[in-house]
């Protein structure tokens, strides 16, 4: 298998929009974490807004972790791959990876079937859609996806790019505002 065949992002031109998700970003008020709240409680109310958003199955917010820089970790989860939460894995080989490489968002169909570590799971995913997290200057964060898995109804447009970009707003600052807050010596996440 190849690369090529599971990167389906020109397929989003493609796909009718319904122009709903801007009428939606108006109306939803965003959740402002509390002083002290760690930084997986900060994070997780935008996978839980982008799984009821998108219609998805799975959400999530991967970050970029300091001690090795190709390494992401999947800091909040939402839906089926909630219990996965926290598990580190390759930037140069994950759909996270790509959308860094490209700095772009990505669509990509049943990416199980090329990243053996996603395979591994046990959860097939039949599209992913990731959106890069990009902060002051062009910093690079981390992502934020939204994943169907055994529906196949579900197929992702350019709606959805529009909701997850919305939903990244803010999420940079939030990290890096964390990352300062950290006590020495502990775990912590920055940009790339």
């Amino acid at each position: 298998m190849r690369l090529s065949d599971i990167i389906a992002t020109e397929q989003l031109e493609e796909r009718p929009r319904t122009g709903a998700a801007r009428l939606e970003a108006r109306a939803v008020p965003r959740a402002v974490p509390q002083p002290g709240a760690s930084l997986r409680d900060a994070l997780h109310p935008r996978c839980e807004e982008a799984l009821l958003r998108c219609s998805a199955q799975s959400a999530g917010i991967s970050i970029f972790d300091n001690d090795d820089l190709d390494e992401l970790t999947w800091a909040a989860t939402a839906g089926v791959l909630g219990p996965f939460e926290g598990r580190r894995f390759p930037r140069s080989n994950s759909p996270c990876g790509l959308c860094f490489s490209y700095r772009k968002t990505q669509l990509l169909l049943q990416p199980h079937r090329y990243f053996a570590w996603m395979a591994q799971t046990g959860v097939s995913i039949n599209e992913a859609l990731v959106v890069p997290l990009i902060g002051q200057f062009g910093a690079f964060y981390g992502t934020i996806w939204v994943m169907s898995h055994d529906n196949l109804e579900i197929h992702f447009t350019l709606d959805d790019a529009d909701i997850l970009a919305d939903l990244s707003r803010g999420l940079a600052s939030t990290i890096r505002l964390n990352d300062y807050g950290r006590a020495a010596g502990g775990s912590s996440f920055r940009p790339v």
